[in-house]
């Protein structure tokens, strides 16, 4: 279990290093506003991704025990919601440019066209999306990934330990966004917060249309 641990938190500390205003902002001293704009988020994915598959290989050679594991109608039951959360996850990208998102746009405009767009991260999105998954969660990533981890079976002792961090580490990923969010978008945001519950669905929440605002 000590040795997921400290997997998980090596992972989390260099996701969460990447991703801190502090760290974003000292790039942009040592390496220029362009870079940030074109680059950034491109790098960012892939040593996400690339840190993300590391800890995936050395958590598989930890030694594990199942816990409990259920019987085959208790384990696709558990396998239907981590697919229906997986889908939930999957309509956010309805309303973000994944290509984007992930910083693949950026770098294709800046090679293709010298063009150099958007925010520090070159991300053009300038409205809060209110509308669809986002007009029932505030965060519907951070809920997919949650249902995905919190429902897994079997339970078992690797398991249920990565669950755990997994789920708080996401909980620690929704306040650090809304404090982004709350200094770009101000009292916009505020009564978004109002009105659409943090991860828990509020199906019949007052906030379903309004498109972008």
């Amino acid at each position: 279990m000590i040795s997921i641990i400290l997997i998980f938190l090596a992972f989390a500390l260099i996701h969460s290093i990447t991703v801190a205003r502090w760290f974003k902002d000292l790039c942009r001293r040592a390496l220029g506003e362009t870079f940030m704009r074109v680059w950034y988020r491109f790098l960012y994915s892939m040593v996400s991704g690339i840190t993300a598959a590391i800890a995936v290989y050395f958590i598989a050679q930890v030694q594990d025990r199942v816990l409990w594991q259920g019987p085959p109608w208790f384990r696709l039951i558990m396998h239907a919601i981590q697919i229906a959360g997986a889908l939930f996850g999957v309509q956010a990208f309805q309303y973000l440019d994944k290509w984007e998102f992930m910083g693949f746009r950026q770098v294709w405009r800046y090679l293709a066209r010298k063009e150099v767009a958007g925010n520090g991260e070159g991300l053009t999105q300038k409205e809060l999306v209110t509308t669809g998954v986002y007009g029932i969660v505030r965060h519907p990533l951070y809920v997919a990934g949650i249902i995905i981890f919190t429902f897994s079976p079997p339970v078992t002792v690797n398991g249920l330990t990565i669950t755990v961090l997994a789920d708080l580490y996401f909980l620690f990923g929704m306040l650090i966004e809304e404090r982004r969010f709350l200094r770009i978008f101000g009292d916009q945001y505020r009564e978004y917060m109002k009105k659409v519950p943090r991860m828990v669905p509020r199906f019949f929440s007052p906030l379903r249309e309004g498109g972008k605002g």
